[in-house]
């Protein structure tokens, strides 16, 4: 009975949908390195110069979406991850490139790839629709984190900056977000007309497949 409720979930169809690249994403060769703590400083720098550069992006985003939002819940809900995004996770960011010996000069000015453009646009011309496309590309990039990191158990690299960004990734507070964002995608999937459900579906498909291609990226 579980196991039918779940795959009824219409964020489960969304993810479902998005195979193979959900798997590849989950089971890239960069999480599974950053977990053993084989990863090169090298390769989690190019990455994390991305993703720092990714992370005014989402905080856009964000903000999009709680102005789309239906209620003071959500609202609520969501301006509450944007204070964590811009404050606790935007000073992991900054302790990460001072450990890595990246300065200030190199992170602030570095080029976006292709990826990252592309990533970056997508996401804010979906907030920019509405509630539903919003939640679509909220949900992947951070539901992909959550099911990597939990892949890791109790295992933490000796490198605060590859244990942190674990542990930001599994925390309650993270897991509730990610729950949350797939409770309000299940209450407005299936009552939407059934062309934009499938715009939905494929919305969800490319940000998942952006998130390979971001962390095939690292080791360019």
């Amino acid at each position: 009975m579980t196991k039918a409720k779940s795959s009824s979930r219409f964020s489960e169809r969304l993810r479902k949908n998005a195979e193979p690249f959900w798997r590849q994403s989950v089971e890239h060769r960069f999480t599974r390195e950053l977990i053993a703590d084989t990863l090169q400083d090298t390769d989690f720098a190019l990455y994390l110069i991305q993703d720092y550069a990714f992370l005014d992006t989402l905080a856009r985003v964000l903000e999009l979406t709680i102005d789309h939002a239906p209620d003071a819940a959500s609202k609520t809900k969501l301006s509450g991850f944007l204070e964590t995004v811009t404050g606790d996770e935007n000073d992991y960011f900054l302790r990460s490139f001072d450990a890595l010996g990246i300065s200030k000069e190199i992170w602030s000015t570095a080029k976006r790839t292709t990826t990252t453009r592309r990533l970056n646009d997508i996401m804010l011309n979906a907030a920019r629709k509405g509630y539903a496309e919003a939640l679509t590309v909220l949900l992947p990039v951070e539901w992909i984190y959550l099911a990597w990191a939990r892949a890791a158990g109790k295992t933490r690299p000796k490198r605060f900056y590859l244990a942190e960004w674990i542990q930001i990734h599994t925390n309650p507070e993270f897991i509730i977000f990610v729950e949350w964002l797939r409770g309000e995608t299940d209450r407005l999937g299936p009552a939407l007309p059934p062309e934009q459900r499938g715009h939905l579906a494929a919305l969800f498909r490319e940000i998942v497949q952006l998130e390979v291609a971001f962390f095939d990226a690292a080791y360019a």
